[in-house]
């Protein structure tokens, strides 16, 4: 039986999770990180830290998990993680949600923290994609793309170069980005790919095999939703952060990487398998994903 307990929390998360206040907060925390205002989004990640640790440094890692945290794109998820909890009966997963009520107010707490101006908070949403590490589908990115390829040495390709030596032997015939859409399926192992530019334009993609190259960083796979099987083992991941928006993923192999935090997986309603032998995952954690109904094959 819910009590009034549930009922007066579910109201507050409905009414706090929606488009308008994901926007807004999306906008605060973009600009911040524009300014190089660090410290004060340090400040915010301790408001939030009772329900999720996040550690902001002078790099993407860090903002991208914050940022991803209140994506516009995971209002769904939201919402449908609202009803669940509420259906269930089970109040401790309906609280996991929140550190939405400690900044939602955000604008206020960046005024208060240094004098923040005021900004137009549309519900439309807009991504700045040089500054965020994010980046929407545009029919501008090849002159961006070729303007990169004179600094890239032979061992040092993006994904956009390896797709380019895979189809045409070079890196200097151009694709358009319209071209990436309509691919469900990815394979370049082994291709020598430090970044991921590029991918974010297969918006479609379903399977993914990226394993036994040099990937760092896999932010740009964030709006890639449609993923149900990737294959990252063999890269130079630390971070996974930006996995807890691949809702459909179903199994993903991280071995061989220097990741010692795999929490994002945890909000994957559909994850059956991961692979994250050797890496340095807390067992608790390893505990945790078994604990969901998940195999994890682990060192």
């Amino acid at each position: 039986m819910r009590t009034t307990e549930d009922n007066a929390l579910y109201d507050q998360l409905k009414e706090a999770y929606t488009e308008t206040n994901l926007n807004k907060i999306s906008r605060n925390l973009i600009r911040l990180y524009t300014e190089k205002q660090y410290d004060q989004l340090k400040t915010i990640a301790g408001m939030i830290t009772d329900w999720v640790t996040i550690r902001i440094g002078e790099d993407k890692q860090g903002f991208s998990k914050l940022i991803m945290l209140y994506h516009p794109d995971r209002i769904q998820y939201y919402h449908n993680e609202l009803e669940n909890y509420l259906t269930s009966k089970n109040l401790s997963r309906l609280q996991r949600l929140e550190h939405i009520l400690v900044i939602q107010n955000i604008e206020e707490i960046a005024i208060a923290l240094d004098n923040y101006e005021d900004i137009d908070y549309s519900v439309e949403y807009e991504w700045d994609a040089d500054s965020t590490g994010f980046s929407y589908f545009s029919d501008t990115a090849s002159s961006k793309h070729s303007e990169r390829k004179t600094k890239l040495s032979k061992s040092n390709y993006s994904f956009y170069d390896a797709v380019r030596i895979r189809n045409y032997g070079n890196t200097a015939t151009e694709i358009p980005s319209w071209y990436f859409e309509d691919w469900d399926e990815i394979e370049l192992t082994e291709c020598e790919i430090v970044d991921l530019e590029g991918i974010e334009y297969c918006i479609n993609a379903v399977t993914v095999d990226l394993s036994g190259n040099s990937i760092t960083d896999i932010s740009p796979l964030f709006g890639l939703t449609s993923i149900e099987e990737l294959n990252l083992a063999d890269n130079k991941i630390g971070y996974v952060d930006a996995l807890s928006n691949l809702l459909k993923l179903k199994t993903v192999d991280l071995s061989n990487n220097q990741i010692d935090d795999i929490s994002p997986l945890f909000d994957l309603p559909e994850l059956e398998f991961c692979d994250i032998s050797g890496n340095k995952v807390p067992p608790a954690q390893v505990h945790e994903l078994e604990e969901m109904g998940i195999s994890v094959r682990h060192d």
